[in-house]
């Protein structure tokens, strides 16, 4: 089957494709061609590296002149599936810089130190096995509401990481009370700037995820995390840790300035 692809650059150039086009069931791709007309393709939307793949049909094509590009035509998505596709906008968290030398009275590189740290914590991501369940993304996109709190809290690895992608904010709260969420599971959602701050609070108020380095670095480097989490997780780092926030460009400069102050106490 043909594979077109389209990838954005800017948030609000991705939302105007989904809105004036993608909604609406017709995709225009300027500038290309070498493809079959009614015959059947994937349709590719990409943004910071992640990516939805949808099923259409080549409805028009023209390899040369005015009007150039490919016409598709696709049923028109439904409002999980443009949930999912506005969701690429969020940027994918990047591994937080660490100072290149930071030695104190001779103690140990503390840089190498928390890179270790971050080694050892690396997220255990289901991507490969939710890439091996194809029909996986289609058995859960018409799930009711009720279905879908129920897999939430008694689904597989792989289901609940599909059920976050299409659903998003109606599943969030079910996922993180079902009692199944692993850290990488919670640090995924921890970071995301629209959660809701009773979610926030929650994960916060989880002892075991918060002793999780990997759910440590989601929610300090939420803007949105309230301050009382903030402090909560400061307190959990190790000192060698805490003196690495003030380091870290990624965080929220309210959240540099507390570990600060936690220092200087």
């Amino acid at each position: 089957m043909t594979t077109l692809e389209i990838s954005f650059a800017e948030a609000d150039a991705l939302l105007a494709f989904v809105e004036q086009q993608l909604a609406k069931g017709m995709v225009f791709l300027a500038d290309r061609g070498g493809v079959e007309p009614l015959t059947p393709c994937a349709l590719v939307v990409s943004m910071h590296g992640r990516s939805v793949t949808l099923r259409a049909e080549i409805v028009y094509v023209r390899d040369d002149g005015p009007g150039k590009g490919v016409g598709l035509q696709l049923a028109p998505p439904d409002a999980a599936t443009l949930a999912t596709i506005r969701a690429l906008t969020e940027p994918a968290p990047l591994p937080l810089p660490m100072p290149e030398a930071l030695v104190t009275d001779g103690a140990p590189d503390l840089a190498r130190e928390s890179a270790a740290l971050v080694e050892r914590d690396e997220p255990d991501e289901p991507d490969d096995e939710v890439a091996r369940s194809p029909h996986l993304h289609e058995r859960l996109r018409s799930l009711s509401s009720a279905e879908q709190q129920k897999l939430a809290t008694t689904g597989t690895l792989a289901e609940r990481t599909m059920l976050e992608r299409l659903y998003g904010p109606n599943v969030w709260e079910s996922l993180l009370s079902g009692g199944r969420a692993t850290p990488p599971e919670v640090a995924r959602i921890a970071r995301i700037g629209t959660l809701p701050l009773p979610l926030l609070e929650l994960i916060g108020g989880n002892g075991a995820w918060i002793a999780s380095p990997l759910v440590q670095r989601a929610l300090l480097s939420n803007p949105r995390c309230p301050t009382t989490v903030v402090s909560r997780v400061l307190q959990a780092l190790s000192r060698r840790d805490l003196m690495l926030v003030p380091q870290q460009a990624a965080y929220p400069a309210s959240v540099r300035q507390a570990a600060k102050a936690l220092l200087g106490r």
